[in-house]
């Protein structure tokens, strides 16, 4: 491999080179100066995944080491065309597939009229943005599996009568069985999806004692539910986190405790009052403001944590984390299916002391 400081400096040169003013328009032809990179990408999927989300909150894509990724999924609001154009233009330039973050209107499901018109608008985006398919994300369902594998059909009929080799996948729970996937048939949308992405993390939701947010023992057990149901190990993506959470403790957690603490009660809602996703960074920032106290593994989850005295509060807090060191192990297990992907991101910044470590622990695919 290039060294990381000639590496960036090819890439903004490529950038330079590949890409005119991104003002002009919101197409991809608008905003790529090759405009064959703006082509669909028409080789095989691959047979090992690492699918990078990401929603576009700075510029550091510019500087991925695109040898990692696979398919880059982009999560944005309307009105960032041009951007998402931008970032087409270079990661073609890689052979990587682009993805756009979707959701099906499920107010009109059952309208066959309202989803013809969204599923051929999708398409026509595709064409103009130069997009490869789309990564849905429609979590919580309960009484649709029918009309949602229907209209997962639906969508890769029309993507596979424009595009040679459109790539269509879908966001799910870690666990398809104890009653988080009753709004889904996971056998019939395995026919028509490229690969299933169950989403190890947030398994922490509503705990009243600090603990992991992506637990490695959950994550087999969670991969294997989705074999017990037929969902073949080659069409499953494991979805890891580049982010961890940050509890309110008790009053009688001692600080730099390197036992799980008690998370405080909550008035209304136990996420923001007493919970809080931090990205990476966030911690890492916690961690060198607070002291640098004791970082604990804790060995059954593969999860790193620590505790500090927040000073402007006077409560102690207790951080549970993913880092490089921890997720090459998550990695590991993912190995054996069809591959990784990571949310976000965006939430370990160029730069900054976890950068390197955190892209250097990802498999090269390309």
């Amino acid at each position: 491999f290039l060294e990381r400081a000639p590496r960036t400096f090819m890439l903004r040169l490529l950038i330079a080179t590949l890409l005119v003013g991104l003002a002009s328009g919101s197409s991809c032809v608008d905003t790529c100066s090759t405009p064959s990179l703006c082509d669909p990408i028409t080789k095989p999927l691959a047979a090992k995944e690492t699918l990078v989300f990401t929603t576009l909150s700075s510029a550091d894509w510019k500087s991925y080491d695109w040898t990692k990724i696979t398919t880059l999924a982009i999560f944005v609001s309307g009105g960032d065309d041009a951007a998402v154009a931008e970032v087409t233009c270079l990661a073609h330039a890689f052979g990587v597939r682009v993805v756009k973050g979707e959701q099906f209107p499920m107010d009109d499901i059952y309208d066959n009229d309202a989803m013809k018109a969204f599923i051929d608008s999708k398409v026509d985006e595709a064409k103009r943005l130069g997009l490869d398919g789309l990564n849905f994300d429609n979590e919580g369902l309960t009484g649709t599996a029918d009309i949602l594998a229907q209209r997962i059909h639906e969508v890769k009929v029309a993507f596979e009568a424009e595009f040679e080799a459109p790539q269509i996948s879908f966001d799910l729970s870690i666990f398809p069985k104890n009653g988080q996937g009753d709004g889904y048939d996971f056998t019939r949308m395995n026919d028509d999806l490229d690969f299933q992405l169950p989403m190890a993390y947030d398994m922490c939701w509503g705990a009243k004692v600090a603990t992991a947010n992506s637990p490695i023992n959950s994550n087999v057990v969670g991969l294997q539910q989705y074999v017990d149901l037929g969902v073949p190990a080659s069409n499953v993506v494991l979805g890891l986190p580049w982010y961890g959470w940050a509890y309110k403790c008790t009053g009688d957690s001692a600080a730099n405790s390197t036992e799980p603490c008690t998370v405080q009660d909550y008035v209304t809602d136990w996420y923001g009052e007493v919970a809080f996703q931090w990205g990476l960074d966030t911690i890492t920032a916690a961690w060198n403001d607070n002291g640098q106290p004791p970082i604990t593994l804790d060995e059954s989850t593969q999860t790193k944590f620590f505790t500090y005295i927040d000073s402007s509060t006077s409560s102690p807090m207790q951080c549970w984390f993913d880092d490089h060191e921890t997720l090459s192990k998550k990695y590991q297990i993912a190995e054996e299916y069809r591959g990784i992907a990571l949310w976000t991101s965006d939430m370990v910044r160029i730069g900054g002391s976890n950068y390197d470590d955190m892209w250097d622990a990802l498999p090269v695919r390309n």
